[in-house]
């Protein structure tokens, strides 16, 4: 029989040292150190921002999110228009919404299209490159400096610019958090269930619902040298193509920028939620707030699959050193 260690980090996807801290903080009951485990870190950095052009009318949004563990940018996101409602965009509100209020301007008049899709593509190259450490640390004040080399990166695409930002920190169960429908709400889809309930429970991720996020048929990139998808764990990420021949999917394929039919590169999403079958694996990824793609594979066939360990020590995220 496995014990409670082995338990803790096959369910949480979590490494020994970790496990072995949240159960000893939880006296050792499984159930509750399953909770406790994402909540230990700080790791996530959202960052909400919105932009004006001061030469011609141009608005933006942008969002930004970073592992702080592993010093790694999860997504980058922006849209750009000649909708100056696009600016008014309120930058307190959820993540998870603002993130939403993205795709949403991107379907309106006077979307900028390509322009979107290079502010994001500057938005990735600045958060991985190494004048973007200071982001990446926890308690890092970000100050004129900071802001000023993202500013003059985007301002190279788009003419001066004013930009801001809305900064804050997370732990891990916080980012991962569905944001349900009331439970009174007799409509609520079964979506609107946090993934490890589902796993709890053996329910199978329903494929499409009037309600809650868009589910899309997606394949996902083999490779020889990768990994089986029975060992595939959520918080992997994998590279997926949309596949969906809708109308709506076909469109946000697009925006997103891979399609199989165009020989578009598979673009990395992390793994939410699994289903392991007799003959099959069911793979949920998330490709936004409200967007997710699903596909049954094999679970002998190798993926392309991005696991990144973390780089400091578990004992240095609390003790300092």
């Amino acid at each position: 029989m496995k014990d409670k260690v082995e338990l803790l980090m096959e369910e949480t996807a979590c490494d020994r040292e970790t496990a072995e801290l949240a159960l000893q903080l939880c006296s050792y009951d499984l159930e509750t150190a399953v909770q406790t485990v994402p909540r230990l870190f700080q790791d996530i950095r959202v960052i909400k921002g919105r932009l004006r052009c001061e030469g011609e009318p141009l608005y933006g949004l942008w969002l930004a999110i970073l592992n702080l563990r592993d010093r790694s940018l999860l997504r980058a996101r922006a849209v750009v228009s000649c909708n100056p409602a696009v600016f008014a965009s309120e930058l307190d509100q959820h993540w998870f919404d603002f993130e939403g209020r993205i795709y949403a301007c991107r379907l309106w008049a006077g979307t900028l299209q390509d322009v979107s899709q290079e502010a994001e593509k500057l938005l990735e190259s600045f958060f991985n490159s190494a004048g973007a450490a200071a982001f990446y640390e926890e308690k890092a004040r970000l100050g004129p400096k900071e802001w000023g080399q993202l500013k003059e990166l985007l301002s190279r695409r788009l003419g001066e610019l004013d930009i801001q930002a809305s900064p804050e920190v997370l732990d891990m169960g916080q980012f991962q958090e569905v944001r349900p429908l009331p439970a009174s709400d007799p409509g609520a889809p079964r979506e609107a269930r946090a993934p490890q309930t589902r796993r709890r429970t053996g329910e199978r991720p329903a494929r499409s619902s009037t309600r809650g996020p868009l589910v899309l048929r997606i394949a996902l990139e083999p490779s020889p040298a990768g990994l089986a998808a029975g060992e595939l764990r959520a918080g992997d990420v994998v590279f997926a193509t949309i596949t969906d021949p809708r109308d709506v999917a076909q469109y946000l394929a697009k925006l997103l920028g891979t399609r199989v039919e165009d020989g578009a590169p598979s673009i990395p999403a992390p793994v939410e939620a699994l289903e392991r079958g007799q003959s099959d694996v069911l793979v949920r990824v998330r490709f936004s707030a409200g967007l997710c793609g699903d596909v049954s594979v094999p679970p002998d066939i190798r993926l392309k699959v991005s696991r990144r360990p973390s780089r400091m020590p578990w004992w240095k995220k609390i003790f300092g050193g």
